[in-house]
């Protein structure tokens, strides 16, 4: 089981990138970080992904990172699209990255063990975060179990995430990639 003060660095780390972040950002970010992207897979994803791409300004967030880690131990990480895209990545790889990182199911008590870290972390008042919106999280996680979540609109508005998400050694894969 990873240690608590592993998971809250992670969650600061997150929270210092993006000031903006609530709650529900935090479960996703956690979500993500156990269950990967199987949940997005399926019928129009590579589509999705392609309109995604062509969609960007890639000069936009010219700080972005490249890769964020989203787990404590960084073998699940973001991929944002604008940096990889710039970089000149080819995104078909990142495609079979993310079909690779999909076979993958993560593991239910890792995640509620991370989640019950920062809703303590945050009950207690070490970070701020609406109280009703995780109080609301956390009856909903209660009552039907880890699933996904989508952004906050704060972060949509503030960061306009443009990512995808796949275990670090399947980026690995991907030609002249140097994360």
């Amino acid at each position: 089981m990873e240690k608590r003060e592993a998971i809250e660095a992670l969650l600061m780390e997150h929270f210092e990138r993006r000031p903006q972040m609530r709650a529900t950002d935090v479960y996703k970010l956690l979500f993500q970080g156990d269950f990967g992207v199987s949940h997005i897979l399926g019928e129009g994803a590579w589509k999705r992904l392609q309109e995604e791409a062509e969609s960007l300004d890639i000069d936009d967030h010219p700080t972005e990172p490249l890769i964020e880690r989203i787990s404590v131990d960084g073998s699940m990480v973001r991929v944002n699209l604008r940096p990889y895209l710039r970089r000149g990545f080819p995104l078909d790889r990142l495609y079979e990255a993310m079909e690779e990182t999909s076979k993958d199911r993560g593991f239910p008590e890792k995640f509620l063990f991370a989640w019950s870290v920062f809703h303590e972390f945050a009950s207690s008042g070490a970070m701020k975060v609406d109280g009703e919106e995780l109080a609301s999280l956390h009856r909903d996680l209660q009552e039907k179990g880890p699933r996904p979540h989508h952004h906050s609109e704060a972060y949509r508005v503030a960061y306009y995430p443009a990512y995808r998400v796949v275990k670090r050694e399947a980026l690995e894969k991907v030609p002249r990639f140097q994360g």
